[in-house]
């Protein structure tokens, strides 16, 4: 499969193909997020014993240069290992990304491709 990663394409992996990242890229992606969201050091300390986030030096590395980075450097592991076995929704019609996995209608050029109906 030759394509290019464009965004919606990107957001598309990062958001619905999660099965495809390891351990760390999951940590990783929490690490983040519950960071980023103010939470009291009693709370993400809790976290940290649980395993949900992390502090380890990999897991910071990871995360150091932000959100956009560790996704797009995700995506394109993702893409590099498993781009033949994606399950990406594809329009059938010009062949670009739905918006989910369940969508059956093009964000991009409006073709439907509902079950019984034609366009």
């Amino acid at each position: 499969m030759h394509m290019i990663i464009y965004r919606e394409l990107e957001d598309y992996i990062y958001e619905y193909c999660q099965q495809f990242q390891t351990q760390n890229e999951l940590i990783a992606q929490r690490t983040l997020m519950y960071t980023s969201n103010g939470l009291s050091e009693a709370m993400l300390s809790s976290m940290r014993r649980n395993g949900w986030i992390s502090d380890e030096p990999v897991i910071l590395d990871m995360i150091a240069d932000g959100p956009h980075e560790l996704k797009r450097r995700v995506v394109e592991r993702i893409w590099r290992e498993h781009k033949d076995v994606l399950p990406l929704n594809l329009c059938p019609k010009c062949n670009l990304i739905a918006r989910t996995p369940l969508a059956r209608q093009c964000r991009f050029c409006k073709h439907s491709w509902h079950a019984g109906e034609a366009s």
